[in-house]
């Protein structure tokens, strides 16, 4: 696995593939306007930009090139560079490619963002708590013993608990930080654009993952048509277009799918036991084909998927924030009330009886 410092991050990515697009729907050779390129980007990425020239004006071709670079480049990008060269149409490609990266940068903004107050909340809670246990509940437990309250016990074992708040206080903070300091580095990674890398650095997020499986069924259709309309043979066209993709399950099924294809047998057959292909895809797939309709219906599928994904960006953006504060600062602060309250109401209960 290479280090965290070698891959591109997703920023950077998308800067270097805007560029390459650009460069391309100029008309502008690739080998020139790189090295152009590397010379005018900062640090890490204007290197990179120089050596794929290189590469290129040695003769490779630039999922060669990009290949050879694998180290900083997630699978996704090799995948959606190779067919967008079979396909002939390398820049609408690697423009497909750049609108699925930017669900996710916003994802992830969206995500850090709506993390700040539930964690505020958090330290605070626990500044409360570890204030509860050194002050409150040592001058409170001998009350407790002496008037034979139900929660005496409990008292006493949080005044003891005080006693070690030099050890333990500074620990649920620190790992509450550096979980989200670690998720917030990993995730700026382009790797993460990689279906199964996706699913595990941002899936956690309520309707993410519904997102991401949008923004793969868009670019596997966007891919497809563009291979189908070059006349690449279909099975060959599936394999590239689900290896665009990033999603495992897609990719499996797709698999499955091209076998049966160069078998012979139709694809409705295969299709009836690929649960997690999307349902649409398979349909256009089987009847489209024989309509020779594929191309159209597949774009029109391609721009249905990305403005399911639009809806389910905005609506995230609205909802998350409150669905993690509800769920973290809300449970956090109830802990602390039935840590507070709950030995304080028993006392109450035991002087209020006869």
């Amino acid at each position: 696995m290479p280090q965290m410092n070698s891959a591109l991050s997703l920023d950077e990515l998308l800067a270097l593939n805007d560029e390459i697009a650009a460069l391309v729907r100029a008309g502008v050779p690739l080998e020139s306007g790189l090295f152009d390129l590397g010379r005018d980007l900062p640090g890490r990425l204007g290197r990179l930009a120089e050596r794929l020239s290189e590469r290129l004006q040695r003769g490779e071709t630039l999922d060669q090139a990009v290949a050879a670079e694998r180290a900083d480049f997630p699978r996704l990008y090799l995948a959606i560079v190779e067919a967008g060269q079979r396909s002939g149409r390398l820049a609408v490609a690697l423009e497909g490619m750049t609108a699925a990266a930017r669900r996710v940068a916003e994802m992830r903004q969206i995500a850090g963002a709506a993390m700040v107050y539930p964690i505020v909340v958090f330290l605070l809670a626990w500044a409360l708590t570890v204030a509860f246990v050194t002050l409150f509940a040592p001058a409170v437990a001998s009350s407790f013993h002496d008037f034979r309250a139900p929660a005496a016990d409990w008292m006493s074992w949080i005044a003891g608990a005080g006693e070690t708040v030099v050890y333990w206080g500074p620990i649920g903070p620190a790992v509450v930080l550096l979980s989200v300091g670690i998720w917030w580095r990993w995730s700026r990674r382009a790797i993460t654009l990689d279906g199964q890398r996706a699913g595990r650095w941002l899936g956690w997020i309520p309707g993410v993952r519904d997102l991401l499986r949008s923004c793969q069924a868009a670019t596997f259709a966007e891919v497809l048509a563009l291979l189908v309309e070059q006349e690449t043979p279909l099975a060959e066209a599936l394999r590239l277009s689900a290896s665009a993709s990033g999603g495992p399950p897609m990719i499996a099924d797709a698999q499955s799918l091209a076998a049966s294809i160069e078998r012979g047998e139709p694809p409705a057959q295969c299709l009836s036991n690929a649960r997690r292909f999307p349902p649409l895809l398979g349909w256009l797939i089987a009847t489209g084909q024989q309509r020779g309709a594929l191309v159209p219906a597949l774009r029109h599928a391609a721009a249905s998927y990305r403005q399911r994904a639009l809806r389910r960006a905005e609506a995230l953006q609205v909802f998350l924030p409150v669905a993690l504060t509800l769920g973290i600062g809300g449970t956090t602060a109830l802990a602390y009330a039935l840590l507070l309250f709950t030995p304080w109401i028993n006392l109450l209960k035991t002087v209020s009886q006869p």
